[in-house]
């Protein structure tokens, strides 16, 4: 129960930082310089704690395991997601973003962290009729005024995380404090991002009042909680049953975009999001607790 209560949380937590990112990008703030914020200031607030707890530093190994984590887990889907926000509305890219799980399985299975199910590889290509139906320009009308290659670019922000899922999970180096990780993981971001926003002059400097920079300091805050809740829940219930969290972020994401930006899809883009939610639940359900299973 308390991980299913995590899940949600984690859910909209996460579907709240596309709605922000979507309305930062439309008004003026560079995908760069949000990433940037997005590093910089969960690194800063978790390296407070860290130091009144004195516990900042990792071995060897568990240095590479939070460098490949921050990779795959912020630094590529995280850029992708602000570039592609100034193109795709934000209540589709949540979706988009969130189709994960149909790639988590795939690589759970190769990484033989799952074993290979006919019922799950069946949601697997359902989820994928759904992308279809969404990045194919001639069933999708939103693919015109959009742009059909960001749609298909933002398909790599799914897969960077289902990776980044999978690998936390099976190759956890089994010793460490989850805020640790979290905190290297976020320093290895800044330091990717930080000199492609001075090269591209992308920096957003935050002002009192403004409020793009209350939003920016908001998602900071919602993205350090999310970065702990991340390593807490993969360690409860491994990476599939994770994939709950993409349903949740996906169905708060149509949400906001409807209720705060007014945004409408075609009849047809409705459908592939009913699709690819029926796919993430159906893989989802399909799992046990990996709790359930050890005891």
């Amino acid at each position: 129960m308390l991980a299913l209560l995590l899940l949600i949380i984690l859910g909209i937590d996460w579907a709240s930082g596309y709605a922000i990112a979507g309305y930062c990008m439309t008004h003026g703030v560079s995908p760069l310089g949000y990433a940037f914020w997005q590093s910089f200031g969960p690194f800063i607030l978790l390296l407070v704690i860290q130091l009144i707890r004195r516990d900042i530093w990792l071995n060897h190994s568990q240095v590479t395991y939070s460098v490949l984590c921050a990779i795959f887990g912020i630094v590529l889907p995280n850029l992708l997601i602000y570039f592609a926000a100034r193109h795709v509305q934000s209540g589709l890219l949540t979706v988009i973003a969130n189709i994960s799980p149909i790639f988590t399985y795939v690589l759970a299975v190769l990484f033989r962290e799952e074993n290979f199910r006919l019922n799950r590889a069946f949601f697997v290509i359902v989820g994928l009729a759904g992308v279809a139906l969404i990045v194919l320009p001639s069933l999708s009308g939103l693919t015109v005024s959009l742009g059909a290659k960001w749609l298909y670019i933002a398909l790599l922000i799914p897969l960077s995380y289902a990776f980044s899922a999978v690998y936390i999970s099976k190759f956890h180096p089994g010793k460490g404090n989850i805020l640790g990780y979290a905190l290297w993981m976020l320093m290895v971001s800044t330091l990717c991002i930080s000199p492609l926003a001075v090269i591209n002059h992308g920096y957003y400097e935050l002002q009192l009042g403004d409020m793009k920079s209350l939003l920016i300091i908001l998602e900071i805050i919602l993205s350090t909680c999310g970065y702990v809740l991340l390593f807490i829940i993969l360690k409860m219930v491994g990476a599939v049953y994770y994939s709950l969290v993409n349903a949740v972020a996906a169905l708060s994401g149509i949400a906001y975009g409807y209720l705060l930006f007014g945004q409408r899809f075609t009849l047809t883009t409705y459908l592939a999001i009913c699709v690819i939610l029926i796919a993430i639940a159906g893989l989802t359900y399909s799992q046990k607790f990996r709790s359930e299973n050890k005891s």
